[in-house]
């Protein structure tokens, strides 16, 4: 699996990382180490009581039922503990990155908080933030239990696992209204790996069909990464070279500006007023046939469950145009904090997301694949078992999202988003403009990768 390939590669590649601007003496808690710690006689002492604060961003429909899913599961294992659900707006893991320094100089550094794998992490690691979870890793088996490739992802690069993954997600993905195409006479095509040509043409035929306010796409870009996951996708899509360039720091102004130009095509479809509305807004639209098409991770699978949406009679997906035997891999996690009030009760929360009674339950809620293979398929729904058998095929190729925090340093990560949100709400789409802006962002961060996703 390419994966493995991939993963491996990228550790060697964590180089010139940002500087997280966080003072580590302000933490009025006393750093643990966990060498120091029998974390197995933690894990077992289901008698211990306290509070565990899990900071997370799931919000939206669906999502938020995973989450406290994997709450109760926490109390039927440690039933004299209180895990408080604390959900953080924003997704993707740029406002999450920021709420935990402040509560890290406020001395009240969460116990456990959602994070990506990869570069997304290594701010914390720099401000010596997280606990070594290691023995978690060794307790539950999780190298032999982790779907190929993963456990390589989840090696910072000091060599150590920070992190417990608990779903992947599909994230070059484009949900379509099966009834909006019926009502207005749009052939859908028989495959779900479009063409370009294919993707215009729909594009053409709902924009000639559909009514003044209603639009073929929409992007419900308010929080700004869905603008970027866009711009993530259409890159991947117009060149997969282009795209491990522009990651290892091999970058130049003439593709991305041929990648913004894609974008500004795009654009003439999109509802003029995308940014005012957060995604699972937009997705609401979709369902309500006001916009036909919604750019989106497979995350929106379990809202549109919650919005009683059954996929194949009611929405479809399209993989994004460009990208067939591309996987764009969405891995979310938990990491321990070292500081807090309650490290042990973290680390139980940790190995706990990884049990196989959460991963069924979580997995079945979420609609999002388990990173564990002895999660059985019957957990899955038809369209995740369908993203799950891609994933795990031997001829899928992965490539890393730098939207949601694996494949590029969090400051320009979290910069890219505010670039490609204000290109998208721009007036003319100069893309050679914005192109020498995103590529100063790079070059301001020092991205320097060995990611390896053509050879």
């Amino acid at each position: 699996m390419r994966l493995r390939k991939l993963c491996a590669l990228a550790l060697t590649g964590m180089l010139a990382l940002s500087a997280f601007p966080m003072n580590s003496v302000e933490a009025k808690g006393e750093k643990l180490n966990a060498d120091d710690m029998d974390i197995p006689a933690i894990l077992e002492n289901t008698e211990e009581d306290g509070t565990v604060n899990v900071y997370h961003w799931w919000t939206a429909g669906g999502e938020k039922d995973a989450i406290e899913s994997v709450v109760q599961g926490f109390s039927d294992a440690y039933g004299e503990i209180k895990a408080k659900s604390n959900a953080i707006p924003g997704g993707a893991g740029g406002a999450m990155v920021m709420k935990v320094k402040v509560l890290q100089q406020a001395g009240k550094s969460p116990e456990t908080f959602q994070a990506h794998p990869g570069q997304e992490i290594e701010p914390y690691l720099n401000s010596d933030l997280l606990l070594n979870l290691n023995q978690v890793w060794d307790y539950a088996n999780l190298a032999e239990r982790a779907l190929p490739g993963l456990e390589d992802l989840c090696t910072a690069s000091d060599g150590n696992k920070y992190i417990v993954p608990i779903g992947i997600h599909k994230s070059n993905v484009i949900f379509y209204n099966i009834h909006v195409f019926e009502k207005y006479g749009i052939e859908i095509p028989d495959h779900e790996n479009i063409t370009w040509d294919e993707f215009w043409s729909i594009c053409d035929q709902l924009a000639a069909a559909m009514p003044d306010g209603e639009y073929p796409l929409d992007l419900g870009d308010r929080k700004g990464w869905p603008a970027c996951q866009v711009f993530e996708d259409i890159m991947l899509g117009t060149d997969p070279q282009i795209y491990e360039d522009f990651i290892n720091g091999n970058y130049n102004v003439e593709d991305v500006t041929n990648v913004l130009s894609t974008y500004a095509k795009m654009m003439n479809y999109v509802a003029p007023d995308h940014s005012s509305r957060d995604w699972y807004e937009t997705s609401g639209q979709v369902v309500a046939g006001t916009y036909a098409m919604q750019i989106m991770g497979a995350w929106m699978q379990p809202l549109m469950t919650s919005m009683g949406q059954v996929y194949g009679e009611d929405y479809g997906v399209f993989t994004f145009p460009g990208t067939d035997g591309w996987f764009g891999m969405c891995v979310d996690g938990f990491v321990v904090s070292n500081d807090s009030a309650d490290v042990e009760g973290g680390l139980r929360w940790a190995y706990n997301v990884s049990t196989n009674e959460v991963q069924k339950s979580f997995s079945g809620l979420k609609e999002s694949i388990s990173p564990y293979n002895d999660t059985p398929d019957e957990t899955y729904g038809e369209l995740t078992l369908k993203f799950k058998n891609e994933l795990t095929a031997e001829d899928t190729k992965v490539f890393p999202s730098f939207t949601h925090g694996t494949a590029l340093p969090w400051s320009a990560a979290t910069s890219l988003q505010t670039q490609i949100q204000e290109f998208a709400t721009s007036s003319d789409y100069d893309a050679e403009y914005f192109a020498n802006k995103i590529v100063n962002i790079l070059k301001e961060a020092g991205v320097k990768g060995e990611w390896n996703l053509v050879d």
